[in-house]
């Protein structure tokens, strides 16, 4: 009788753990006490790092999609679907090179985690090929954003993903070299007619309402780039801050997702806020900035913003 209790009640814990999502692991020298999992920048569990470097979090009717993991002063994207059981190992002495995933839902993110490998190493070839006459840059960025697209190719051929991993890691791969174009516009004050011609085959690819990447920053890069670019192209600004007020108007009028408005035009506030002008140029900005924004937690936020830099 007593064995019989004993394999019904493993059978429950069993059954009860695979309804159950895990993300666990061990991180060598540790910089905090904590490890922190976050979908759409709310925490969703947190986890003591124990004196050995390892952790442990239990999720409940998971959210499937694309999650960050802060262990401070570090961060990381990842993907969970429901039901995996994540592993990490990871050095703190060097954070993304060390880190690799074991366990269910692992083969996902240890690709995910060289599209941003090779997305850095990339980065730094980008960059140093800025002043390259237009064709020559676009060659390169076409060159090494297709590599990627290839490789992501050939794991789909032998891996199974779900719908929403697939889209993350196509979007993880598109966004860092398209952003590159506006860079490259910036840096060498691109003619209208040119910059059609660097965007000419990814007009169809990229979106400027996608919920799913509100938090990605690459996607949050491009479209502020891509305002940037877009309002200095009209050229009916009388001075910086006009620039600035337009850019606002511009991303209210471009952008449907109240969602990715909100991220988009914190991040224009922000970045005004911080160039430090004068307090009735500030004012100004803030006025049409507080008309057009309705985030009333991104509204509160800038004004203390506001409010910390005049002291």
């Amino acid at each position: 009788m007593f064995v019989r209790f004993v394999i019904v009640l493993f059978f429950l814990i069993s059954c009860d753990s695979e309804k159950k999502t895990f993300f666990s692991g061990k991180i060598l020298n540790k910089t905090s006490n904590y490890i922190s999992l976050f979908k759409d920048n709310i925490i969703i569990s947190e986890s003591v790092v124990d004196t050995a470097g390892a952790f442990m979090i239990e999720i409940d009717n998971i959210e499937e999609g694309l999650y960050t993991f802060y262990h401070e002063p570090e961060f990381q994207y990842l993907i969970i679907d429901r039901y995996d059981n994540l592993r990490i190992r990871l050095n703190t002495l060097d954070f993304d090179e060390s880190l690799v995933y074991t366990g269910e839902g692992s083969s996902k993110n240890n690709f995910l985690m060289d599209v941003f490998l090779k997305n850095e190493l990339d980065e730094d070839k980008i960059n140093s090929s800025l002043d390259l006459d237009i064709k020559n840059f676009k060659k390169l960025v076409d060159s090494l954003y297709n590599e990627q697209q290839n490789s992501l190719s050939n794991y789909i051929e032998t891996n199974k993903l779900s719908i929403s991993s697939k889209e993350i890691i196509k979007t993880a791969i598109l966004y860092p070299y398209i952003s590159k174009f506006h860079s490259y516009i910036i840096r060498n004050n691109t003619e209208e007619n040119d910059q059609i011609i660097l965007f000419d085959e990814y007009n169809d690819k990229y979106s400027f309402d996608l919920n799913t990447l509100a938090y990605f920053k690459p996607y949050i890069d491009f479209i502020y780039l891509h305002v940037y670019n877009k309002v200095k192209n009209i050229n009916e600004y009388s001075n910086s801050l006009d620039f600035n007020i337009k850019r606002l108007i511009f991303t209210n009028d471009l952008i449907d997702s109240d969602l990715i408005k909100s991220r988009v035009l914190r991040f224009h506030a922000v970045g005004f806020l911080l160039q430090r002008e004068e307090d009735s140029i500030n004012k100004k900005f803030l006025n049409s900035f507080y008309t057009i924004s309705k985030n009333k937690s991104v509204n509160e936020e800038i004004r203390k913003l506001y409010e910390d830099l005049k002291r």
